[in-house]
C-alpha cells in the first residue's frame, strides 16, 4: 500500500474525539495533514464563509475559524496542500438520507473536495446509544469507524472501488455494536417526513426520520443507508459533485 497524503477536516471541531481517533488511524500508514474547524460547524453543508477566513497553526495541525468547506479550501489554496483524498469525520452521529447530505459539515467538505477534483470519503459513525442524554463519545467509540476508513480510504483514493463516484459517504456502527460488519453499497434514503407540534415556545417541528432511525422502524426498502443501518452494517454511498439535471431536459432550450 502507497503512502497517501491525506487532508482531514470534519464539522465536529478540531478538539472533537472522532477526528483524533481518525488521525491517529490514518497516521499510522499515511501522511495526514489536519484542516478543520476550530469550533463546532455541524449543520452548515457546503457553505463557504464569505470575506477573509482566519486559521492558525494547532497542536493537532491547523484550526480554520470557518467551515468544513472553508477547511478543504484553505488546505488547498492557501497553506497549498495538494492532497491524494480528502478525508471528513469521524462525525459524532450518522449522516443518511437524500435530504441531509446537503445540510452536513461532514458530507459538504467532501463536496466542496469533490468540486476541485480531488477524491473525498466523509465518514460518520451511528450509536444507539444517541438516545441516553449523558450520551458522551469516546475516541474508542469510534474505532470501528477508523479501521473501516482505514481498509476504504486508500482503495477509494487508488481507483479501486466505486471509481465512478467523486465522493463516498460512509456510516459505520459504533465500536460495542459490531464486530465485523458488511459493508454495503447503498443510495441516500428518499423518505422524509415532518411534524409540526405546537409549544409554549411556538412550533416545534420535528423530522421524523432520525426518530424512525433511532426506533429502528423504517420503511426504506433494502439497498438504502437508513436500512443498511438499522441492520447494523457499514453504508457506503458513492456521490458525485455536479448536481445533475433530469435525463430528458436538453439545456439550451427556449421556455
Amino acid at each position: 500500500m502507497s503512502t497517501l497524503s491525506v487532508l482531514l477536516t470534519n464539522d465536529d471541531g478540531i478538539d472533537a474525539p472522532g477526528l483524533e481517533r481518525l488521525r491517529d488511524r490514518l497516521d499510522a500508514d499515511h501522511d495526514v495533514t489536519v484542516v478543520a474547524p476550530a469550533g463546532q460547524q455541524s449543520g452548515t453543508g457546503q457553505t463557504r464563509t464569505a470575506g477573509p477566513v482566519e486559521y492558525h497553526d494547532h497542536a493537532r495541525g491547523y484550526a480554520v475559524e470557518g467551515t468544513p468547506a472553508d477547511c478543504v479550501a484553505v488546505g488547498l489554496a492557501a497553506i497549498g496542500l495538494e492532497p491524494d483524498v480528502v478525508v471528513s469525520g469521524c462525525n459524532d452521529g450518522p449522516n443518511l438520507g437524500a435530504h441531509v447530505l446537503g445540510r452536513s459539515g461532514t458530507v459538504g467538505a467532501a463536496m466542496e473536495a469533490g468540486f476541485l477534483d480531488v477524491p473525498a470519503v466523509a465518514l460518520s459513525m451511528y450509536d444507539w446509544d444517541l438516545t441516553d442524554p449523558d450520551w458522551e463519545p469516546t475516541t474508542e467509540t469510534f474505532d470501528l469507524a477508523a479501521e473501516v476508513a482505514a481498509d476504504l480510504v486508500p482503495a477509494f483514493a487508488a481507483g479501486d472501488v466505486l471509481p465512478s463516484a467523486d465522493y463516498l459517504s460512509v456510516n459505520a456502527p459504533a465500536s460495542d455494536q459490531a464486530t465485523a460488519p458488511v459493508r454495503r453499497v447503498t443510495r441516500p434514503s428518499e423518505e422524509y417526513e415532518l411534524e409540526a407540534t405546537v409549544t409554549g415556545a411556538g412550533i416545534d417541528v420535528e423530522d421524523r426520520f432520525w426518530a424512525e432511525f433511532l426506533e429502528r422502524d423504517v420503511p426504506d426498502p433494502e439497498g438504502t443507508d437508513r436500512r443498511v443501518c438499522v441492520d447494523d452494517e457499514v453504508s457506503v454511498t458513492p456521490l458525485t459533485a455536479p448536481h445533475g439535471v433530469p435525463e430528458d431536459v436538453t439545456p439550451g432550450g427556449v421556455l
